[in-house]
């Protein structure tokens, strides 16, 4: 007696899980490399066929898991190990071309399948699934994006009904709705600081890196958060990405279906070890949550140095890729970093607020922290002070519209012009092309006197013309004026450096 069914796996993404009863000594095995967790599956399907007042035969029963030379891990074979062994024993008939995964519980019910939408994502979306019921919510996220066939269920008994059951093309929307006026209402309840939520708004608006450097308490935590508010809600696409990521880390469906409206935000503590920031083998870092969203990292010079430097290349290339020796993973990480930080390790060198009382070996040990490569690619530099005790008082809020029509702006003069990148993601051609080739006469003299005056180097040369962009773009301006030049130039300067 011989059977075969489909599951998921990663490389290939789509595997066989053989099943074959024959005479001899009774014995139940799994071959094919299995870990430990799917060794396991032995009992948990006995449990659940015994649920069921299905005994196993006393015979041999061999269950192969092609291919075999790959150790297979995760906990979703215990369903198609189930089914195999009922196909073999004749007591159901189902089409080698349905794929199934599940977990057991001992008394029959299937437990949903962790990270399933990485799976899903890998294969064609013509096939035909059987899935727990209980990843009903995750899978029909790709309902837009797909044409799967699924058929839930949320135990094994319903296996014998199931050519009666329906396909399920179709899922209501999550009815209920997701608050986000918390963020706008953080944003507003900021008093001054308006130089500081200009800056975040630019962000927003070009994707623009932040450092913000000011002594303690002037709202730097809260500002990183407020931001949220003037970024774009993610589209499907994206949204698909950050699910994937999500999912695949454990997270469960109410916990992420909030980007579908708001974009997500990690602010992991200056404790946190090199392998929880940027990831490991089977862990995901912080840098791929912040994925479409905000990384911020608070006390910024206080993180360990290898977890700084460990920021280089993800936050030019916006992914991480982690070798070792036994094997090679590649995360996503395109996020905008914002970093905050105090002057000095007491917090108040070159404030107006109190005298310093750092030595200057102190000062520039702390700032050696980070490194001139780490520096460099943060676009913008804010410093958030203290504020007038009148402003903190003050019953009036800010004109949150404002700043979020500028930001939508940007998108509107993109569009126009068909860029389909944020303006600090463009090429060195593309900077030629869409920032230095739309200066304005006096702009362009404005910004030789400045790169001569101020021995600028090319990259802080682009950056500025980067950030120029973006202010017009805010603006709806399709020239670069010598305003728009000179604003860069102020937000990208780190006077703490000089």
């Amino acid at each position: 007696m011989y059977s075969k069914v489909r599951t998921f796996f990663t490389s290939p993404p789509i595997i066989s899980v053989e099943c074959k009863i024959t005479k001899g000594l009774p014995s139940f095995n799994i071959i094919g490399l299995p870990s430990k967790t799917v060794q396991e599956s032995r009992d948990r399907v006995k449990g659940a066929l015994n649920t069921l007042g299905i005994d196993l035969p006393n015979k041999k029963i061999t269950v192969n898991i092609n291919p075999v030379d790959t150790v297979k891990t995760g906990n979703y074979f215990d369903l198609p190990i189930a089914v195999s062994i009922l196909k073999a024993l004749g007591v159901i008939d189902l089409s080698e071309d349905l794929i199934i995964a599940g977990e057991l519980s001992l008394n029959g019910q299937v437990l949903a399948v962790r990270g399933i939408l990485t799976y899903l994502l890998s294969i064609d979306t013509q096939n035909s699934l059987i899935l727990p019921s209980a990843n009903k919510q995750e899978v029909l996220v790709l309902k837009k994006h797909s044409n799967f066939m699924v058929k839930f269920i949320g135990s094994l008994a319903e296996i014998f009904d199931i050519e009666k059951k329906d396909y399920c093309q179709e899922l209501a929307s999550d009815s209920q709705e997701i608050n986000l006026g918390e963020y706008r209402e953080l944003f507003e309840s900021i008093r001054g600081q308006e130089m500081a939520k200009y800056c975040i708004a630019i962000s927003a608006a070009g994707k623009h890196n932040i450092l913000m450097v000011g002594p303690p308490g002037t709202g730097k935590s809260i500002l990183s958060k407020a931001a949220l508010c003037l970024f774009q809600p993610p589209n499907d696409q994206e949204f698909i990405e950050i699910a994937r990521i999500y999912n695949q880390a454990g997270y469960d469906y109410e916990y992420w279906k909030r980007f579908r409206k708001v974009r997500p935000y990690r602010n992991p503590h200056h404790t946190s070890s090199y392998a929880s920031i940027i990831g490991g083998h089977k862990s995901i870092g912080e840098i791929t949550l912040a994925h479409k969203g905000i990384l911020f990292l608070d006390e910024f010079p206080e993180f360990r140095r290898d977890v700084i430097e460990g920021l280089r290349e993800p936050m030019e290339n916006r992914k991480v890729v982690i070798s070792r020796a036994d094997y090679k993973v590649e995360y996503p990480s395109d996020f905008v970093l914002i970093a905050a930080m105090n002057p000095c390790p007491c917090g108040y060198y070159k404030t107006k607020i109190k005298a310093c009382s750092c030595y200057p070996s102190n000062i520039s040990k702390y700032w050696t922290k980070i490194s001139g490569p780490i520096l460099d690619r943060f676009d913008i530099f804010i410093e958030v002070g203290n504020i007038k005790f009148e402003q903190v008082v003050s019953q009036k809020t800010n004109n949150f519209q404002t700043y979020l029509s500028m930001v939508e702006n940007s998108y509107i003069a993109r569009r126009k012009r068909n860029q389909q990148k944020f303006n600090s993601e463009l090429s060195i051609e593309e900077v030629n092309e869409f920032c230095f080739n739309t200066l304005t006469d006096k702009a362009k003299q404005f910004l030789q006197n400045i790169y001569d005056s101020k021995k600028l180097s090319v990259r802080k040369l682009h950056k500025i013309l980067k950030i120029s962009r973006t202010i017009a773009d805010m603006n709806l301006e399709e020239m670069i004026n010598d305003l728009a030049v000179a604003n860069a130039f102020r937000i990208t300067i780190n006077r703490y450096l000089e």
